[in-house]
C-alpha cells in the first residue's frame, strides 16, 4: 500500500480507501469487524462510514479498538432527505451517536451528500462550525457531482470534496477537480470502475486467433477492448491504476465486501499502468469524444 498526504490535516492516508454502507450480506457487527480489520491488514487506513446503521458502526468500533486511533482517518457521511430539512439537532444526533458507537472520539471528516447540503437548515450551517470548534469533527466535506457541488465549492464551508473519477470522466468532471484544487480542497475519487466497461463484451471481449486466421494487430484500437485483453490485469485493476495516476486525489475510494478483493486492489497501488495502456486509454477517450460530437 502507498500513502498520500490528506491535504493540510497532517495525516497520511492509504491510496485506496474504503466506503462502508449497508449491504445484504453484512448483518452483524462481527461481519463488519472482519471486513474492516482485513482492510487494515492490507494497509487501508482511511474509511468512510455511512450514517444509519448501528450494526456497521459497532462492528467498525470493534476493529478500531485494535489499532491506534491517530493512525486511522475516519469519515462520517450523512445522507440528506429531499423531503426534510437537515437541522442542527439531526446533525448532532447523527455525529454524537456515531462517535458513541464507534468509540472514535472524533471524526476526521464529516461528509454531507448533495441532498444534505441542499436541505441544510440555517441553524445547521452554524452547527457545522460548532462541531469543528468542539473537536468532534476536524474537517467538513461534500460528496457528489451534481449542480449543487459548484455552490458547495463557492460556499467556503468545505475542506474536502469526494467526486466520481474514472477513465471515462468528461471535461466537466476534470474542471471540477481543477476548481477544487484551486481552492486547496482535499479530494477523494470514487466510482473508479465504470460498470459498462468492466463487464466483458459479448464473446468475451478478446481477439481470437486460429490456425487459419491471423489476428489483426490494430483490432480494438480506439475502443476499451484492451481492458479485457491486457495480460495479467483485470479491467478493474486497470481502472483503479488509472484513477491512481491523478495526483489531485488523496485517495481513491472503493466499495468492497470481501477482504481478498481489498487485498488484491491494495497491490495495484504499488504498480504502474502496463506499457502502452496509457496510450490506449487516450485513444479510446479521443474516439469516444469524436463519436459524441458527431451525434451532437
Amino acid at each position: 500500500m502507498r500513502y498520500r498526504p490528506f491535504g493540510s490535516s497532517g495525516k497520511a492516508v492509504s491510496a485506496i480507501s474504503l466506503l462502508l454502507r449497508e449491504a445484504p450480506n453484512m448483518t452483524t457487527p462481527h461481519a463488519w469487524r472482519t471486513l474492516v480489520f482485513g482492510a487494515m491488514e492490507s494497509g487501508v487506513n482511511c474509511f468512510e462510514i455511512t450514517a444509519g446503521s448501528d450494526i456497521m458502526a459497532l462492528g467498525f468500533g470493534e476493529a478500531l479498538r485494535a489499532v491506534e486511533r491517530r493512525l486511522i482517518a475516519i469519515g462520517w457521511r450523512i445522507h440528506g432527505d429531499p423531503r426534510k430539512v437537515l437541522t442542527a439537532e439531526a446533525i448532532s444526533n447523527s455525529v454524537r451517536g456515531g462517535l458513541a458507537k464507534t468509540g472514535a472520539g472524533y471524526f476526521d471528516v464529516l461528509m454531507l451528500d448533495e441532498a444534505a447540503f441542499e436541505t441544510l437548515a440555517p441553524d445547521g450551517h452554524g452547527y457545522l462550525a460548532d462541531l469543528r470548534a468542539a473537536g468532534l469533527v476536524l474537517q467538513m466535506g461534500v460528496v457528489g457531482d451534481g449542480d449543487s457541488i459548484e455552490a458547495c465549492l463557492e460556499s467556503g464551508l468545505f475542506d474536502v470534496l469526494a467526486t466520481p473519477f474514472n477513465l471515462v470522466s468528461d471535461w466537466k468532471a476534470r474542471r471540477r477537480i481543477k476548481d477544487a484544487s484551486a481552492r486547496d480542497m482535499t479530494m477523494i475519487a470514487y466510482d473508479p470502475f465504470p460498470a459498462a466497461l468492466c463487464r466483458p463484451a459479448g464473446g468475451g471481449g478478446s481477439i481470437r486467433t486460429s490456425l487459419f486466421k491471423r489476428a489483426e494487430p490494430l483490432a480494438g484500437a480506439g475502443t476499451y477492448a484492451f481492458l479485457h485483453q491486457t495480460h495479467g490485469w483485470s479491467a478493474e485493476e486497470i481502472c483503479l491504476a488509472y484513477a491512481l495516476t491523478e495526483p489531485a486525489f488523496a485517495s481513491v475510494q472503493v466499495e468492497q465486501f470481501r477482504t481478498e478483493a481489498i487485498e488484491r486492489l491494495a497491490l495495484i497501488t504499488d504498480k504502474d499502468l502496463p506499457t502502452g495502456v496509457a496510450a490506449q486509454i487516450e485513444m479510446a477517450r479521443f474516439s469516444a469524444d469524436n463519436n459524441e460530437q458527431r451525434r451532437a
